[in-house]
């Protein structure tokens, strides 16, 4: 019994840190998407941690990813992308400059 619950524990730990494999390279392509839309050049993009949220009423679980971006080419800034599973839930972008 005790290699069993032992297998299953693992197992569980591989298929999480699959799951959120999956969802930062989704974040990734959601951010260059979103960059390319506003016609900025995507710099970086990392997990910033992880929130609870009332969306729509429902308490949900947040990841959220810091994306560094520039508008004109020298500058750097930060964005804010919060991801709810694989589907977008915020994108928070400030003032940049423009050339």
């Amino acid at each position: 019994m005790g290699s069993v619950l032992l297998l299953l524990v693992i197992s569980t730990i591989c298929y999480m840190f699959w799951l959120q494999r999956k969802q930062d390279e989704r974040a990734i392509v959601v951010a260059s998407q979103l960059c390319q839309q506003q016609q900025l050049q995507m710099l970086d993009c990392g997990r910033n941690g992880h929130s609870l949220k009332k969306i729509n009423g429902k308490l949900r679980f947040i990841t959220i990813y810091q994306v560094d971006f520039s508008g004109d080419g020298e500058s750097r800034y930060q964005a804010e992308l919060q991801l709810n599973g694989m589907r977008l839930a915020a994108f928070n972008l400030p003032a940049y400059r423009i050339n």
